[in-house]
């Protein structure tokens, strides 16, 4: 792996977290399960990619696209994975854009990917342009074969008031415009650098440019949330996501922003304490009622390891009501899995499917797991976990420390993993992994 170059941008959140699990061993072989993990691509290193951290998309034919933060030219790249032509043969990568630093191309790019209906995609790059980082599209080539076309539509601008180094995925509605959260900067950054901001980037009409409008500067009330993590949900018009720190207990909260005559209001829903978890990095799901479920990576119980906890959140029954808080599972480390970073996938029945970056935290004996979270059979009962997969590292050609979100594709749950496979480096340079329950 390449050394990253300096910029403005010192460190991201992302990155720092990546440096942090490999302190870990790597060198553990993952227990057997009843469910099957195969390893869809092991990612070789310069100059292919290296250290995928975000979740996958897919098209109707079962193509898989994501980004690697290195590899490429230096400064990451978006890849796409073919499935194979007969069942049992190996997938296809192709490299469908390497990003270039500079004032003109983006670099870094740690967010999952979002499709338009005319199967273009866009993401967001923590650094280049002018250091600050950029929102991009990818563009299909218009014959078989040929080149994706890249195109900057926003670089963030160079006095942060906007925020900078955007890390996460990208919300679109239905006219097309981009919403996404950056959390550091805003019209406070010269008192809160780290307070960070809720953006909308509108789509122009015929001739015009894209432009980005800021619609919440976080840490401009009392006992507002900070630092917003990087994915949002966007669901009936109303903006859902989570802060890492702030609140009333400085733990983290989840809060809605709600568009009214042209102006968003912000509504925090739940602070964290200690107990329910602290830290919420992933990504909100909702079901069909507007309950929303998501991780935290730390706290839950410290007198074990304050390894991070699985939550919903209810709407209160009667307008203007509080919501609800429940704190659905509290990871104990050693037997079930630690620091969740990813987003939560619900499927018909209620279950919660999701990955832990580390298992075994108090020995640093494991890199991983991929769990189901069992809903109760009757109301008011317990959830379960189950351990769906160990991964082993390094010294079983395995991947290592999930930190993105799994995505179902003909019956099989699909992700990314930071390090490990048979890439180059100690640390191998990451995998794109199936598991199938």
């Amino acid at each position: 792996m390449q050394p990253r170059p300096s910029s403005l941008v010192q460190a991201s959140v992302t990155s720092s977290r990546v440096a942090v699990l490999l302190t870990a061993v790597l060198m553990f072989a993952g227990a057997a399960f009843a469910a099957t993990e195969t390893v869809t691509y092991s990612f070789q290193g310069f100059p292919d990619g290296a250290t995928p951290q975000a979740s996958l998309v897919a098209d109707s034919a079962g193509n898989l696209y994501g980004t690697t933060e290195f590899g490429g030219s230096n400064y990451g790249m978006v890849f796409e994975l073919s499935p194979p032509a007969t069942s049992g043969g190996a997938w296809t990568e192709s490299m469908l854009y390497a990003f270039q630093n500079g004032p003109n191309d983006g670099a870094f790019p740690t967010g999952t990917l979002v499709f338009d209906k005319q199967g273009n995609l866009y993401g967001t790059t923590e650094q280049g342009g002018l250091g600050t980082g950029t929102i991009f599209e990818l563009s299909p080539p218009t014959t078989v074969g040929g080149a994706w076309t890249e195109t900057i539509l926003w670089t963030f601008p160079k006095d942060l008031l906007k925020g900078y180094a955007p890390a996460g995925k990208l919300e679109m509605d239905a006219a097309g415009n981009l919403y996404g959260t950056t959390q550091f900067g805003g019209a406070n950054v010269s008192t809160c650098t780290t307070c960070g901001v809720v953006f909308e980037l509108v789509k122009p009409k015929t001739g015009q440019s894209w432009s980005e409008r800021v619609l919440y500067n976080f840490g401009t009330v009392a006992n507002d949330g900070t630092s917003p993590s990087p994915d949002l949900l966007l669901r009936g018009g109303i903006l859902y996501g989570t802060t890492q720190s702030g609140g009333t207990g400085k733990r983290g909260t989840v809060f809605q922003l709600t568009p009214k005559s042209g102006l968003w209001t912000e509504t925090i829903l739940h602070n964290f304490i200690d107990s329910e978890g602290i830290v919420p990095v992933g990504g909100l799901v909702a079901d069909a009622s507007g309950n929303l479920f998501g991780t935290t990576t730390a706290g839950g119980n410290r007198s074990t390891c304050s390894c991070g906890t699985v939550y919903e959140l209810s709407p209160p029954a009667v307008s203007g009501g509080t919501w609800q808080e429940k704190t659905l599972y509290v990871f104990v480390g050693l037997t079930d899995g630690a620091r969740p970073y990813g987003s939560l996938w619900l499927d018909s029945r209620g279950n919660l499917y999701g990955t832990a970056t580390i298992r075994g935290i108090k020995h640093f004996e494991g890199v991983g797991t991929v769990f189901k979270l069992n809903a109760p059979a009757v109301s008011g009962g317990a959830w379960t976990l189950s351990a769906l997969h160990d991964f082993g590292g390094v010294g079983a050609g395995d991947g290592a420390f999930p930190a993105g979100g799994l995505i179902l594709l003909n019956g099989s749950f699909y992700g990314t993993a930071t390090s490990g496979g048979t890439g180059s480096g100690s640390y191998g340079s990451g995998v794109v992994f199936s598991v199938t329950p």
